[in-house]
């Protein structure tokens, strides 16, 4: 392995942008630590304080793409991730309006303190940039600075 080199796992990936076009591909992602099975995932990536991320697409060409022109990511995300992020929290069924008109339904977890378990309080304090919405076609990671509006469903 090269000195400067950091071993990266792929992270399969559909990115929506706010262009109207759609990325096929793969999101790099990295192991936790050495010896750690655990790698990042999509999630993390996406809502580093980096304002860009690589991907490469099916064809094989690599893009530097901007976070803050990614409408959504639709990813798998971890398992165990998943499983314990359901067990401890609250689920709202909604829909999400995002900027240009594309709507995207699923159900988020509110991952919130017991005395504020309102749709409205975790939206005004979740701090991620994308907000994780669990679709019927997947995960998908909704950029929060995207959404015009939210409407519940449940």
């Amino acid at each position: 392995m090269h000195e400067f080199r950091i071993e990266k796992d792929r992270c399969a990936v559909r990115l929506s942008l706010v262009s109207g076009e759609t990325i096929t591909g793969a999101m790099f992602v990295q192991h936790v630590g050495e010896g750690d099975p655990r790698r990042e995932s999509a999630r993390d990536v996406l809502n580093s304080s980096d304002r860009f991320f690589p991907v490469e697409t099916a064809e094989g060409e690599t893009l530097l793409v901007a976070k803050d022109c990614v409408v959504d990511v639709l990813a798998e995300l971890p398992n165990d991730d998943d499983e314990l992020r359901r067990a401890s929290a609250r689920s709202a069924l909604l829909e999400v309006v995002l900027s240009g008109g594309i709507v995207r339904s699923g159900i988020v977890l509110l991952e919130m303190p017991a005395g504020q378990p309102r749709l409205l309080d975790y939206l005004n304090r979740l701090s991620d940039r994308f907000l994780v919405l669990y679709a019927a076609e997947g995960t998908r990671l909704v950029n929060r600075a995207l959404i015009e509006r939210v409407l519940p469903r449940d």
